[in-house]
């Protein structure tokens, strides 16, 4: 009776450790679920690089502010604030950024459109195949700003100039991204298709594209990138020898007159610019397709 009694006095014990146990467990868990609901609504992945550029910026000014670097290559980063207000509001700003992105449209149109036929060609024949494959070999490594003195020679000064260094950069890309996200759809997608009567255009449309889309968008990735690249790094060149430009011309302008304000300032539209295409653009269509269709882990 004896143990029975203390037995029965050890489990009362163990239960009320383990209701103890329970509610403390709920406690923490209604807790997070409340930090939950509060501090992620707050805490996107928007604001969280919005804060770290925030971080940023305040670095930047503390370092300025201390002096250690020399005011006129390294100013504040208020001053650069200030600088790309007044070139803002006087239009300098948004005329070049519109002469930018006209030509950046111009030719990274011309250069997916360029992709489209020379990957039709070589789907459609195996000897195009390999010779494609041999130029994207040879040419893809080569940077857009290496073929500038070909160009040069061949085209002159200007705008038709800048829009084939454009287009080189991101023809290549394109290609590789497009040929490669066709040739991996499976066969078994394919004959599924077939089954169902779709043929030629209906059969690209409703499988290939889809299947090989991943591939396609990347490849629009790197020559948005690899296209606004070039064109900044030709309108330095283009914009100093034809006297026209546009953000890379405004940006060697301010550079020839010491003013290190407004090059920053050149330098954050041009981000900036990148940032808007890429979350805009590229992010939208990538949640409305992609990830939609559980084509990707995230």
């Amino acid at each position: 009776m004896r143990q029975a009694g203390q037995m029965s006095q050890t489990g009362d014990g163990r239960r009320r450790e383990n209701t103890e146990i329970c509610s403390k467990g709920d406690r923490f868990m209604k807790n997070t679920n409340i930090s939950k609901r509060f501090l992620i609504p707050f805490l996107t992945r928007t604001t969280r690089q919005i804060l770290f550029v925030i971080a940023l910026a305040a670095m930047w000014e503390l370092i300025a502010c201390i002096g250690h670097l020399p005011p006129l290559l390294f100013p504040r980063f208020s001053h650069v604030i200030q600088a790309l207000i007044k070139e803002t509001l006087s239009g300098e700003v948004l005329g070049r950024t519109w002469f930018s992105l006209n030509l950046v449209a111009c030719g990274l149109g011309l250069a997916t459109v360029s992709a489209v036929l020379a990957t039709a060609l070589a789907m459609c024949w195996p000897l195009a195949s390999e010779c494609m494959e041999t130029l994207m070999a040879i040419l893809h490594p080569l940077p857009g700003i290496a073929i500038l003195p070909i160009v040069i020679l061949w085209l002159g000064t200007g705008r038709r100039s800048i829009s084939a260094v454009i287009w080189f950069a991101a023809l290549w890309p394109l290609i590789a991204n497009l040929h490669t996200g066709l040739r991996s759809v499976p066969m078994t997608q394919i004959e599924a298709g077939r089954n169902l009567g779709l043929q030629g255009v209906r059969l690209v449309r409703t499988v290939l594209i889809p299947g090989a889309f991943p591939y396609i968008l990347s490849g629009l990735r790197v020559a948005w990138a690899r296209a606004w690249q070039a064109l900044v790094a030709s309108e330095m060149v283009f914009g100093a020898s034809g006297g026209e430009g546009g953000l890379g011309w405004f940006i060697y302008k301010r550079r020839f007159f010491m003013e290190v304000p407004g090059v920053f300032a050149g330098m954050i539209v041009i981000v900036l610019i990148g940032l808007i295409v890429e979350r805009v653009c590229f992010e939208q269509i990538e949640i409305r397709t992609v990830r939609r269709w559980g084509m990707t882990l995230e």
